[in-house]
């Protein structure tokens, strides 16, 4: 019989299909056989959490989110943990990345507890508002004044930058921040010291668990830190180098092909 007992999961790239979608119908028969074999389902993304009960709200099941790349833990409604960035570091960091044509992104953004933030100058319409990863954008004149609580700073460059900009924003605000690359041309920026690994191994103690009890799922530089540190690390076959690089697993299917389900049945049968 396996000893897992929690599953986590990155879920674009990783549990959702290029479509966004993924089988509501075998995930929930998922779902109640994970219950009954005493085996907890964890969602371990960058994203907010609105954002998060929205892509599962067809699998209401789903109650338990570590979101915000670690900084906001969340359990049938209730914050277990959260790790802020303190306002000051958010409004240094936010004036020397728009301060420098070297750090300056297309798109930069403040995710805080009451909505997503980003300037109306930059997105005078509410185009924005319709982003597929933000269904709490609160536009305003500028980010140095919001007051908010501050979980992660998010920006948008070119693809083939952000592993390089990620480690010049960590050296530039040492201590101070955890910058890392989380796909779609995306950096997170959250409190030192934190990402989805600490999330995760704290919920996983909260609930008396021991890491080799953990599997995680991931497909990116964001989710590296997360399949080192659990028992079971399981990259994505179209998983970056550098994920598929620390798994102790790499799924014999992609995405698109139910990757993550897949590796889930195999854990219930006792094959992995």
């Amino acid at each position: 019989m396996t000893q897992i007992k929690l599953i986590a999961t990155d879920v674009d790239g990783t549990f959702l299909n290029s479509q966004r979608q993924y089988n509501h119908d075998r995930f929930d028969d998922q779902l109640t056989r994970l219950a009954a074999a005493g085996i907890r389902f964890v969602v371990a993304s960058g994203n907010h959490l609105g954002h998060l009960h929205r892509v599962f709200a067809p699998t209401p099941a789903v109650q338990t989110f570590v979101a915000e790349n670690g900084s906001l833990i969340v359990n049938q409604g209730e914050t277990l943990f959260e790790t802020v960035i303190p306002n000051p570091i958010v409004n240094q960091v936010v004036t020397a990345i728009l301060a420098d044509d070297h750090l300056r992104p297309q798109v930069l953004r403040l995710s805080g507890a009451h909505g997503t933030y980003i300037n109306r100058r930059d997105h005078p319409t509410d185009e924005a508002s319709q982003d597929y990863f933000f269904n709490n954008i609160v536009r305003v004149d500028d980010l140095t004044q919001v007051h908010d609580t501050i979980y992660k700073i998010n920006g948008e460059w070119p693809n083939e930058t952000i592993q390089d900009l990620a480690a010049k924003l960590n050296a530039r605000f040492p201590g101070q921040i955890h910058a890392t690359a989380s796909g779609f041309g995306s950096i997170d920026i959250v409190a030192p010291h934190m990402n989805k690994a600490i999330g995760l191994m704290q919920l996983a103690k909260s609930w008396g668990l021991r890491k080799e009890q953990v599997a995680a799922f991931g497909d990116n530089d964001n989710d590296r830190e997360m399949l080192e540190h659990v028992g079971l690390g399981v990259a994505m076959q179209n998983g970056t180098k550098s994920v598929r690089d620390v798994a102790d697993l790499i799924t014999p299917t992609d995405n698109d092909h139910d990757g993550v389900l897949n590796v889930i049945d195999a854990i219930l049968a006792g094959e992995v």
